[in-house]
């Protein structure tokens, strides 16, 4: 499946997408040295580090786009960032950590992107493809 949306920050990565119900937050929502989300999160214990993340929009303050630096020398943040609608904080987390972003997609991710899928974020030609996973698709 294909999904053209808006570019944030330009680049081509792909990876496991990591898919989360709630808003994100670069302070406070996962432990920096680690990569894994906090208890209070609803993906508690999942790695963000080398995923696309998939998730509704962003929050938190300034210091989110020095902490999502800190992420990428610790090598514990995200592949690329796909979000239903992207805030200041985390678009300029995304243009300052050079970490692709795409928001506004055709389609909800949330709805069409599951934890697990294969994901190929082309954030320089706007668009998004997303090959399900296959073990989800036998056991289903």
């Amino acid at each position: 499946m294909n999904i053209k949306g808006h570019t944030i920050k330009e680049g081509c990565v792909e990876g496991e997408a990591l898919v989360l119900s709630m808003p994100f937050s670069f302070l406070g929502d996962f432990d920096l040295t680690t990569g894994r989300l906090n208890d209070l999160h609803d993906q508690a214990g999942a790695n963000i580090s080398g995923k696309i993340l998939v998730f509704p929009s962003g929050r938190g303050s300034t210091t989110g786009a020095l902490i999502g630096f800190y992420a990428c020398l610790f090598k514990t943040g995200p592949l690329g960032m796909i979000v239903r609608e992207a805030e200041p904080v985390v678009a300029i987390n995304a243009v300052m950590n050079n970490i692709p972003m795409m928001d506004r997609l055709d389609i909800d991710p949330i709805a069409v992107i599951r934890t697990g899928d294969w994901v190929c974020l082309d954030a320089t030609n706007r668009v998004v493809r997303v090959e399900k996973n296959m073990a989800l698709r036998e056991a289903g």
